[in-house]
């Protein structure tokens, strides 16, 4: 679905980027009445449109490990990707993507952290929609910080009526890059 939506972007790049698209590997519906989100997705809904997600984040129940379902299984595949299909010059990620990206831009850059054993360069870049940082992971609770700034270069979208993703929120994110370059807009 990102890829329909960004059409227009990868049309005006084409002559000077290669855009590659990787959706996330878990599919994730909507949250119940009880507000938690569950690992599978309607069968009757085309795969086009099914919702997928880097990581699930369980409300009010902790993992034991401190990671949110599923991003352990994130790291592992995103691995995957940027060995088989890189090396990579920047990223863009956009709502929970964009969370991840943010994740990732640092962990390329901290080679200290646990899930740093990533065989790709830092990004040249990194573009993030709707960013937000995933406070409730305890386990990457030393990332992301403003102590130890990202210092990739970051374009940071903050839309000033999103009702999804606060601009609180979006902002906070560019606090921890160095420089972030900010565009603020009308829409949500």
């Amino acid at each position: 679905m990102f890829q329909k939506r960004t059409s227009a972007i990868r049309k005006s790049v084409d002559h000077l980027a290669e855009l590659v698209y990787i959706t996330a590997p878990h599919h994730i519906k909507p949250p119940t009445l009880s507000g938690e989100y569950v690992a599978e997705s309607d069968d009757d809904v085309s795969e086009e449109h099914k919702p997928f997600g880097w990581w699930y984040a369980p409300r009010y129940k902790p993992t034991k490990d401190g990671y949110f379902i599923g991003y352990k299984e994130s790291v592992a595949y995103i691995q995957q990707v940027l060995k088989n299909q890189g090396p990579f010059d920047g990223i863009l990620g956009f709502s929970q993507g964009a969370a991840f990206a943010a994740l990732l831009t640092e962990l390329l850059e901290n080679k200290s952290h646990e899930f740093s054993s990533f065989d790709h360069p830092p990004f040249k870049f990194t573009i993030l929609v709707s960013g937000f940082k995933p406070t409730m992971q305890e386990a990457t609770n030393t990332l992301l910080t403003t102590e130890h700034k990202v210092k990739t270069p970051s374009l940071h979208y903050i839309g000033d009526l999103d009702t999804l993703v606060l601009p609180e929120k979006m902002l906070s994110l560019t606090e921890v890059f160095e420089n972030p370059v900010i565009f603020r807009h009308m829409g949500g």
